[in-house]
């Protein structure tokens, strides 16, 4: 039976050193065909393989990583994502995005450790304060809050 995960579910598994924590992943044997392989286990590249799975219905998908999954930028980086562009198209597609995320952690049993939370840009000079001017204008007029202080 797959465990659901909960913090009581995570605070039990650490307490007994992950002694009974359920994998993750899994190391099957290679098939001989694939009906699609994608090269690069980190953030974009394991999304492209779910969803190919989920709303395509491919079943037949390899991930290639040379390390571990999740583990090249997708570790190294803030994981930022955003919904506040200059282009009224992309604020749509970046909408769209941050509403995925939103209910990921509960679809896949997994904790993505999605939060949502402000950015403060700080402007050094003139012509910084006139772009995050520009990107707040920008935000507003797509129904994103933003302010300059």
């Amino acid at each position: 039976m797959r465990e659901k995960y909960s913090i009581f579910s995570l605070a039990s598994n650490a307490a007994k050193y992950h002694e009974n924590w359920q994998r993750v992943w899994r190391s099957p044997p290679l098939k001989p065909d694939y009906d699609v392989i994608v090269i690069g286990g980190g953030g974009h590249g394991l999304a492209t393989a779910y969803y190919l799975a989920k709303v395509h219905g491919l079943k037949n998908v390899a991930v290639i990583e040379k390390g571990y999954l999740g583990g090249g930028n997708t570790a190294r980086n803030t994981t930022i994502v955003r919904s506040n562009y200059l282009w009224d198209e992309a604020a749509q597609l970046y909408e769209f995005s941050l509403k995925l995320w939103e209910g990921l952690s509960e679809e896949l049993n997994f904790n993505t450790m999605f939060s949502q939370r402000g950015v403060l840009n700080l402007g050094h000079s003139l012509q910084d304060m006139r772009d995050i001017e520009r990107r707040v204008n920008a935000n507003r007029l797509n129904g994103i809050d933003g302010e300059v202080l």
